[in-house]
């Protein structure tokens, strides 16, 4: 384990446990705020540091900010990079390695979705068992309030407190989930999860969800289905305005003003930290990112603004949409006619197949969505 001041490196099986933020708090007395979980890869280290930045900025009372992230394919250069990106003296770091393969190599995710988010099942064993609750947060969003107030939140007996899926919440309690045969009472989003470990670990949370994957590998939500499963009726039902969750098309700003939101979650696939990307929230976004190490360059602006342009007009024009998607086709059969010509690996020619597919799938249906 490397050690810096405020910066510590950890692996599986090789916990901190000296942070004084770790320790169980004096009994009747109120923490500020206590440990706050990560999981991320390194596809997701720009919206990682832009989310740590937006948490250290409104949670100056909980200085310096307790922070642990489950990680997988992030170097230590990259590690500096997003520590760098916070304010001096605003959180501890503790980074914790995974293998997603050995967790979840036979299970499957949506599109776009990394395996990752498996790491949440477990994220227990990264803590020390001093440790009685945690807040999990997905790396997808934005924190525009303080979170003392969550962090407070008296959850009775329930296991965990989340906030109700905006789109899925009826769908599963009408066990409509074709994949995984979910029958809740209630579905909540995982994005934000507050936790009570002891009652996690007394209920075996995080077995008891492997055991579900493991009879329903293909589960529609992944680790989110699995933790509806066996959290079903031991949940508490949160104020969404600690995981505001919303359509694409919605511009966040004045409705986080108007009704005092504390995170927003970006769940669908517009991402408003991706190059050209259509999310009317990229302005806001910015705000935070521009004071990270990951700052957009005026290259990048230029870029991202042109690519905006292009799908925009792909978008109003159907001749252009089929010129594009001709286009694409033919590209596509060169590449993998020269990769194959070659002996290239399956992998390099995927990505180049990629490459010039154009737009991603996210940006595809943003630019049919709009």
């Amino acid at each position: 384990m490397q050690i810096e001041a405020g910066f510590c490196f950890n692996g599986v099986g090789n916990m901190d446990s000296r942070s004084v933020l770790t320790r169980a708090a004096t009994a009747g007395t109120k923490k500020v705020l206590g440990p706050i979980v990560l999981a991320v890869d390194a596809a997701y280290v720009v919206p990682l540091a832009t989310a740590l930045r937006s948490i250290a900025e409104n949670n100056t009372r909980a200085w310096p900010l307790n922070i642990h992230i489950i990680y997988e394919g992030i170097n230590d250069e990259t590690k500096r990079r997003v520590f760098d990106s916070l304010p001096k003296d605003s959180a501890v770091i503790q980074w914790h390695l995974i293998d997603t393969i050995s967790l979840a190599g036979e299970f499957s995710t949506r599109p776009g979705v990394s395996k990752m988010t498996f790491s949440r099942i477990v994220l227990p064993r990264f803590l020390p068992a001093t440790c009685s609750r945690v807040l999990y947060l997905d790396g997808d969003i934005l924190v525009l309030n303080g979170l003392e107030d969550l962090w407070n939140i008296d959850l009775g007996d329930a296991v965990i407190g989340a906030v109700p899926d905006y789109c899925l919440d009826s769908v599963a309690s009408n066990g409509r989930s074709p994949k995984s045969s979910l029958r809740v009472e209630r579905y909540f989003n995982a994005g934000v999860l507050l936790i009570d470990l002891a009652k996690w670990r007394n209920e075996r949370i995080s077995e008891r969800a492997l055991e579900y994957l493991d009879r329903f590998p293909t589960a529609e939500y992944s680790d989110q289905d699995a933790l509806n499963a066996v959290c079903d009726g031991k949940w508490k039902v949160l104020e969404h305005t600690w995981n505001f969750q919303f359509d694409p098309s919605q511009m966040i700003a004045s409705t986080a003003l108007e009704q005092k939101l504390a995170i927003v979650h970006f769940v669908t696939y517009v991402k408003p930290w991706k190059p050209g990307s259509l999310s009317p929230n990229v302005a806001l976004y910015d705000t935070f990112r521009s004071r990270t190490r990951f700052a957009l360059t005026r290259r990048d602006r230029v870029h991202g603004a042109l690519k905006r342009v292009g799908s925009r007009l792909l978008a109003r024009s159907a001749l252009l949409r089929a010129a594009w998607a001709w286009t694409k086709s033919i590209m596509r059969t060169h590449v993998l006619t020269s990769a194959k010509s070659i002996g290239e690996p399956r992998s390099e020619w995927t990505e180049a197949k990629q490459e010039y597919h154009g737009t991603s799938r996210d940006e595809d249906r943003a630019v049919r969505r709009y």
